[in-house]
């Protein structure tokens, strides 16, 4: 067997923890985020807080791994300089400080996580009946264990449209959840991450139990590729989930709900603020970074293990502030789309999907589920999570684009109105709405009624 050397280029994506934790604490709330990053400063020693309220800058994401002592000498150098300058804008005198003393939290359970997604999406009514029966069909590790034909009996909706309702719950976060199998859970989380090949698909769908086994050489020879490119694959493989809910946990009850950003009114502006001072600015240490250079008496070991702590805190510190960043576009989108309401606190919310925000700041429809679930936002006229303002919609007679938000606002005024001896029934309230231009079928009416848990006429009829 004659070995022989040829040059050979590949493209390949390679999925690290990093990415991971990016989402794990895009989905946080600011309570949890404040306890993830105390356990960091506790296990990362050249993790620190900046007393003095300093705005880390954000690394060079594109840096490769420096070697050479002079390199790490003039990064260091130029860190320090940056350190120097004060980029933090002065804080408003007159700005009023939010209590989070006033805001309480819960804990949610799995299904209902879904269901919260699930609402913020614009989906046909059957599709969503669909959707709420598979949730309800899913084991504790978040797998389908129904079929299809189950779901159109139960609910009466054909099985095209049961169908397309798994295909729903299988985009909801986290990815992976509404498979059948281990197989099409792994499939569907490296469609959604961005890692899929037609090799991973490969050996996903007929080669699990040896890559179980670690026979690598077999599966190589069965579908004709090389041991080392089987090898990488596997390593993406392996940091897919093959239990989507297994490691969903709401945690602790949190004590406080506390705001991610904070809308100001100045003059005739309104201005998205993040809540900076709920998380805690962090920095690399410049103690340990000084023990970097090339002139330290530090050891050789002592060096790499301090490389490696600051390339660990500066990847969490880059995660923090894609968060911050993250939020703030979806707010800054939230307050650009329902201005009318924010102008006085009584104008009717507009039609805002989550698809319309993912397209405009270019990311995927999950972390923008994820950046609106439990992220709240303080306004002049209360305290509202960032969910409340997105909403499918109607369009009224005169052409004006209302939320299902404010629909369900005008029903609970109507129910506050009405004669207890007569109450109002479905129908008439529908009635009632297509008086104000609102064309809303009396199913919708039903439906949204029970969203606003109030009872049907006959329950809330007083003799």
């Amino acid at each position: 067997m004659d070995l022989t050397q040829r040059p050979e280029l590949r493209q390949k994506m390679t999925l690290s923890p990093q990415v991971y934790q990016g989402l794990a604490i895009l989905a946080m709330p600011v309570v949890e985020l404040q306890a993830l990053i105390e356990t960091e400063l506790l296990e990362n020693p050249v993790l620190e807080t900046d007393e003095d309220d300093y705005e880390a800058p954000e690394a060079d994401e594109q840096r490769d791994e420096v070697e050479d002592e002079r390199a790490w000498d003039e990064w260091l150098d130029q860190y320090e300089e940056l350190e120097r300058m004060d980029g933090t804008a002065p804080r408003d005198p007159n700005a009023e400080d939010i209590n989070a003393d006033e805001f309480v939290g819960g804990v949610r359970s799995f299904g209902d996580y879904l269901l919260e997604q699930l609402a913020l999406l614009d989906i046909a009514e059957d599709v969503e009946l669909g959707a709420r029966a598979v949730i309800g069909s899913l084991d504790d590790d978040g797998f389908f264990i129904g079929d299809c034909g189950e779901i159109s009996a139960i609910t009466g909706i054909s099985k095209d449209a049961a169908e397309e309702a798994l295909r729903v719950v299988q985009q909801l976060d986290p990815p992976g959840v509404g498979a059948r199998n281990v197989a099409e859970a792994l499939l569907i989380q490296a469609d959604i991450i961005g890692v899929s090949s037609p090799l991973l698909e490969a050996i996903i769908t007929g080669h699990l139990d040896d890559v179980a086994t670690s026979r690598y050489r077999k599966i190589a020879r069965a579908l004709g590729v090389t041991e080392d490119d089987v090898r990488e694959t596997v390593t993406t493989l392996k940091l897919l989930n093959p239990r989507p809910a297994g490691a969903f946990s709401p945690g602790p009850a949190p004590s406080y709900v506390v705001p991610d950003v904070t809308l100001r009114r100045f003059g005739d502006e309104w201005l998205v603020i993040p809540n900076n001072e709920a998380v805690p600015v962090l920095r690399v240490s410049p103690r340990y970074r000084s023990m970097l250079r090339s002139g330290s008496n530090a050891d050789d070991e002592t060096r790499r293990y301090l490389k490696d702590k600051i390339r660990q805190a500066e990847t969490f510190m880059r995660n923090v502030d894609r968060r911050r960043d993250t939020v703030s576009r979806i707010a800054s989108i939230v307050l650009e789309v329902q201005r009318d309401f924010f102008e006085d606190g009584r104008g009717d919310l507009r039609p805002l999907r989550l698809e319309d925000v993912a397209s405009e700041i270019g990311v995927h429809l999950s972390t923008v589920s994820r950046g609106v679930t439990g992220k709240y936002m303080a306004t002049p006229y209360g305290l509202f999570e960032l969910k409340h303002f997105f909403s499918g919609g109607y369009r009224t007679t005169t052409g004006m684009d209302i939320a299902a938000t404010t629909v369900k606002q005008k029903i609970r005024t109507l129910l506050a109105d009405e004669d207890s001896t007569r109450p109002l029934s479905d129908q008439k309230i529908a009635d009632a709405l297509s008086e104000d231009g609102i064309d809303v079928a009396r199913r919708t009416v039903a439906k949204y009624r029970e969203e606003l848990g109030i009872e049907p006429s006959w329950a809330r009829k007083r003799r």
